[in-house]
């Protein structure tokens, strides 16, 4: 090399240290390296930078079946539940391409397990594959889905009822659904497949204002159900050419007549939702995969509402309630109790002030003892709906 062509070492030591981050993203499917499959899995479930997690997850779905032997060997040695959510997402998502029947097997068993936090997910990917199956398969995946119809974990059995319409069962349109949640994930879902549900529930979400304990899940809904929508209407979105609207009202309505007049649909102008006019001294909240989700709220009357949509309501007697306020001030709880992963339990009240996290298992002996009592007291009242899921729910999180 001449002295005119010598690199300068400066430039040389700039190059090297751009060129080691590059290198985490180069890609690896190269000779052997492209077999390397439980590499690929390790990373997108233990790499410390987020982007190397999700192009080893997109390389392990993309694997499909080559990949599940390494899949199913990572997990029998360190935990199904330590599989990262992204990682079971990029499997249940994948290309057709990537179908298999070693892939459908491993997200059945995914689905199956009771305790597994991201079933809801396998389930998807279990439906997606639905349609594109042999008739045999087809009535299989059938009845699997119609067994899930009335999962407890809301995203389990909006998948499985997911699943059926793409099977061309339009019933399960007409099914009840208490969760408002529910409602809007399966009509968004289907709007992004090609099918027109009713959407009265999409229409519904963008008025509502409801709130949890401080958690403002009604606006989550309402941006879930324009997203669809907008997606759906495409060039019939009242601002498909950019801009906004002069005010929430009338966002809605326009967007109302845009989606009555594509669909044919008769949709009424929804009225907004709001909380109860109550004054709430506390609540508990659980999310669950296993038992479902349970929201309980109070008043320091002892007035208890029950559900996201506050459909349930008992009153405790005054001498019980009382009892039950006692012992709940003698409560001593950390902020953070163990380690959430997904499964949660939230524990919020006044007088004292609490605010608590609690992951499976890490709930304090006293604190499950007054959950109990609540939960006995609560059906003594009538509330025995209430009380059931509540005891289901506390003993996920009672420490062990």
């Amino acid at each position: 090399m001449t002295a005119g062509r010598r690199l300068n070492p400066i430039r040389m030591l700039l190059f090297a240290a751009l060129a080691v981050p590059l290198l985490a993203f180069w890609p690896t499917d190269q000779g052997d390296a492209a077999t390397d499959w439980p590499a690929h899995v390790d990373k997108a479930c233990t790499s410390t930078r987020f982007g190397i997690r999700i192009a080893a997850a997109r390389k392990v779905a993309e694997g499909g079946d080559a990949a599940v032997p390494a899949l199913v060997a990572w997990e029998a040695k360190h935990g199904r539940n330590l599989l990262p959510p992204t990682l079971v997402d990029a499997i249940a998502d994948a290309a057709p391409a990537a179908y298999g029947p070693g892939t459908l097997a491993l997200l059945r068993r995914w689905a199956d397990d009771v305790d597994f936090y991201w079933r809801g997910s396998a389930m998807r990917g279990i439906a997606l594959r639905a349609p594109g199956a042999d008739d045999a398969l087809r009535t299989e995946l059938g009845q699997r889905f119609v067994a899930s119809h009335g999962d407890p974990a809301w995203l389990t059995r909006t998948h499985a009822r997911f699943g059926s319409a793409l099977l061309g069962d339009t019933a399960v349109l007409a099914l009840p659904e208490a969760d408002p949640r529910a409602r809007v994930r399966l009509a968004a879902l289907l709007l992004g497949r090609g099918i027109v549900p009713p959407l009265q529930p999409l229409l519904d979400a963008l008025a509502d204002e409801r709130t949890f304990l401080g958690d403002p899940w009604g606006q989550r809904l309402g941006t879930e159900a324009h997203k669809a929508l907008k997606t759906w209407l495409g060039d019939g979105h009242p601002l498909a050419g950019g801009g906004s609207f002069a005010d929430r009202t009338a966002a809605i309505e326009a967007l109302r007549a845009a989606a009555a007049s594509r669909s044919g649909q008769e949709l009424r102008t929804p009225v907004p939702a709001t909380d109860p006019e109550l004054a709430f001294a506390g609540g508990i909240e659980i999310l669950s995969c296993k038992h479902g989700d349970v929201f309980v709220r109070w008043t320091e009357a002892g007035e208890l509402v029950a559900g996201l949509d506050a459909a349930a309501r008992v009153t405790l007697p005054a001498p019980a309630w009382d009892e039950l306020q006692r012992a709940r001030r003698e409560l001593t709880l950390a902020s953070e109790l163990g380690v959430v992963i997904c499964d949660s339990m939230r524990l919020f009240w006044t007088q004292p002030a609490v605010h608590a996290k609690v992951a499976p298992r890490s709930l304090p002996a006293a604190a499950t003892n007054w959950l109990e009592q609540l939960a006995r007291r609560v059906e003594e009242a009538g509330g025995t709906g209430i009380g059931r899921d509540l005891r289901a729910g506390i003993d996920q999180f009672a420490a062990r």
